[in-house]
């Protein structure tokens, strides 16, 4: 029989601690047991990691709670959503997507339509209105007028159910205007001149190097009275009066809130917060004929929380904790509310 080529194992040694001996450890053993602590190492060094995001998230959250929505958690009152409409109305977009939303919210009882607008431009003023129509089909709609709500910024409160201004507030405009201008002289100054290459004779109306024709005068005048007619119709409809009757004050003139309310072309006096309550009761009333919603039962009704959209900007510290934080924010909402509440265009309309 050949020879073992192995090496013998020695014996093993003593163990330092006095003990029972040791047991012996090749090189190939030790090497292994090596790699064993260093990896043991790198996966505390994952776990504290790990932990580390979780407890950082979890601070974000906090933050996040603490800032954003420790009043909305903890107030008592009915939640109603606000849409703000500030300055010029060049689009419609983001305020319809907004109010739909809205609409669409089971925690939200009404929509009050905050409007700090002097007017703009038709079709989004149009486009405004008829969302707040199609909204005020799921829960009521109120307008609360700023500071000014004039022209456009009248047409878009007509889609409300009812419609509130502080006496200050200047409002009516009911009126279109398209506007040219004439830079013929500027381009005999300049020594300049512009050829224009057209379809049709009315293609270029409106130019600024050429006189109006007739035809244009004319053109213009029928587009304005067209958009004029649907101001006044809808005016008419929505308040509730004849067009003859709406015609008497809507020939451009601004007025205040008083002299507004005086010609019945809004409902009632008051802020912000007084829209918020009047649209808590006219909820409740259509649930219930028995509900009071006049300005004397305001006082029964507990503050609501009003409740805007979300910030389109985020910070970093939002974005990171975002999901997270939506869940908890969510979930304790819920639970903290349920326990306190109680069972129960070039042409523009200014």
């Amino acid at each position: 029989m050949p020879p073992s080529t192995e090496s013998p194992v020695p014996p093993a040694g003593p163990s330092p601690t006095g003990g029972p001996p040791e047991p012996y450890l090749s090189p190939r053993d030790r090497r292994r047991i090596g790699r064993g602590g260093r990896n043991n190492s790198l996966g505390i060094f994952v776990l504290a990691l790990v932990i580390g995001s979780l407890l950082g998230g979890t601070c974000v959250t906090c933050a996040t709670l603490s800032e954003q929505d420790t009043e909305l958690m903890f107030a008592r009152g009915d939640r109603v959503g606000v849409v703000e409409v500030n300055g010029g109305i060049t689009e419609s977009k983001e305020t319809v997507d907004i109010i739909r939303r809205f609409a669409k919210r089971d925690d939200l009882v009404a929509i009050v339509l905050r409007i700090e607008s002097p007017g703009g431009a038709v079709a989004p003023s149009q486009a405004i209105f008829t969302a707040l129509r199609e909204a005020s089909k799921r829960k009521p709609v109120v307008a609360s007028m700023g500071s000014v709500a004039a022209s456009g910024g009248f047409w878009i409160s007509l889609g409300a159910d009812w419609v509130f201004a502080e006496a200050g507030t200047i409002t009516g405009s009911i009126g279109v205007i398209v506007q040219t201008t004439d830079l013929q002289g500027v381009a005999e100054a300049l020594r300049f001149s512009v050829r224009t290459y057209k379809s049709g004779p009315l293609k270029d109306m409106g130019s600024a190097y050429r006189d109006p024709t007739p035809k244009d005068d004319a053109t213009f005048m029928a587009l304005v009275d067209d958009i004029y007619d649907q101001f006044v119709t809808v005016t008419a409809e929505r308040r509730g009066q004849t067009v003859e009757q709406i015609k008497t004050v809507a020939d451009g003139r601004i007025m205040t809130g008083r002299t507004a309310l005086e010609a019945d072309l809004i409902d009632e006096l008051g802020g912000l917060h007084a829209a918020a309550k009047k649209a808590v009761l006219l909820a409740l009333a259509r649930t219930d004929e028995t509900v009071q919603t006049s300005s004397a039962a305001y006082d029964d009704v507990e503050d609501p929380i009003l409740v805007y959209p979300p910030d389109p900007n985020p910070n970093l510290a939002e974005l990171f904790g975002a999901g997270l934080s939506r869940a908890v924010r969510d979930g304790v909402a819920a639970g903290v509310r349920s326990t306190l509440k109680p069972d129960e265009t070039p042409v523009e309309v200014r």
